[in-house]
């Protein structure tokens, strides 16, 4: 490649999975056609704003999902870990994004698609998006296909 060469990947690099993530999304939203904002600054609980046709912003926050269950799902936090501390105590608490983003937008290396989910169809903590029907116990509500959110 050329002159020089990247680094070599590291695993445990603090922030480098999300940031290959949110390249990813970023680069898929702009190939489907939205206009792709990023806020400037740490300080937004969001990661990027999309533009729809109408001319509505959307604010997004990415996630990397990973593969559950054998294969037959994927599935991405959907709450951070907030430091906190109480009388001179420090405690880990989840902070869901409801009324902080419309989307989660999820990319999953293991697909290689990208995702535009609700945040208001996702629980607290974590949300499953399935890629196979359920065939143990053949449960049909309430499912979320990952197709159904695909970019």
């Amino acid at each position: 490649m050329g002159f020089f060469r990247p680094r070599p990947k590291e695993k445990g690099i603090k922030g480098a999975q999300g940031a290959e993530t949110e390249a990813i999304i970023e680069a898929e939203l702009i190939r489907a056609g939205y206009t792709v904002l990023r806020p400037n600054g740490y300080m937004h609980r969001y990661d990027l704003v999309i533009e729809d046709a109408d001319g509505n912003f959307w604010k997004l926050q990415c996630k990397t999902a990973w593969l559950i269950e054998d294969g037959a799902c994927i599935e991405f936090a959907t709450a951070s870990l907030q430091q906190a501390g109480q009388r001179g105590r420090k405690m880990s608490v989840r902070k869901t994004y409801t009324n902080d983003v419309h989307y989660f937008a999820v990319y999953s290396p293991h697909t290689g698609k990208v995702y535009l989910v609700p945040v208001e169809e996702t629980a607290k903590t974590f949300c499953r998006l399935r890629l196979t029907p359920a065939t143990k116990n053949g449960q049909q509500k309430r499912i979320k296909y990952a197709a159904d959110y695909e970019l």
